[in-house]
């Protein structure tokens, strides 16, 4: 415990390589403790999502059904491999992320920002009838995401309805301009991979 509190504020002022040299040590003596936490931080933080999977696998093997910040595993297995544009091992991460929220019985609720990246995966693979139902399914639990309407909108401007994609786009910006953000742990001392900001919405519509 002691060597992950000395590194919370070197990660918090970018001083990474320091924080990690103490993480490093921390993860050794309680592999259980902080290992996902590591990765969740190569994944967030450094963007290292090679580590980032490898250190999410390694505590899996120790914990299957383990939660970091509120998420599962392979949520963040997902992100690394959607960023890597390891796009068939996204898709699986997400749909196995899915199955772990929703349980045994299948009735637990899907995080919205499992919807959200699910989303943004199935754009890329340029799968819009899937994206659009992922990114409405992460709308209706939270209405002013602005990525989800920021990728909603691109998502109906390829489909070629320009209308909805300007409102869509529209309340992206909105959402910004008050406040709203896609709702994370530590967003505000890194930028989620994804993350918009008002200058790409000004693009977008133009």
């Amino acid at each position: 415990m002691a060597y992950q509190q000395k590194a919370v504020p070197l990660i918090k002022d970018g001083r990474y390589e320091e924080a990690f040299a103490l993480e490093n040590k921390a993860v050794a003596l309680d592999p259980p403790r902080w290992l996902a936490y590591r990765g969740f931080l190569k994944c967030i933080f450094t963007k290292d999502y090679e580590g980032a999977i490898l250190d999410f696998q390694g505590a899996a093997r120790i914990n299957p059904a383990g939660r970091e910040m509120d998420h599962t595993y392979p949520f963040f297995e997902g992100i690394s491999n959607l960023e890597l544009k390891n796009y068939a091992l996204a898709e699986a991460d997400f749909q196995q992320d899915m199955r772990l929220q929703k349980g045994a019985a299948g009735k637990g609720d899907v995080h919205f920002n499992t919807l959200f990246y699910a989303g943004v995966l199935a754009f890329e693979l340029k799968k819009y009838a899937q994206a659009t139902a992922y990114l409405k399914q992460c709308l209706q639990q939270y209405t002013n995401h602005p990525e989800a309407n920021y990728y909603l909108g691109l998502t109906y401007r390829k489909l070629g309805n320009i209308q909805q994609a300007s409102q869509y786009l529209h309340t992206a910006g909105q959402a910004l301009a008050k406040g709203y953000r896609l709702n994370e742990d530590n967003i505000y001392y890194a930028n989620y991979p994804h993350q918009i900001t008002a200058y790409e919405v000004q693009q977008a519509l133009r």
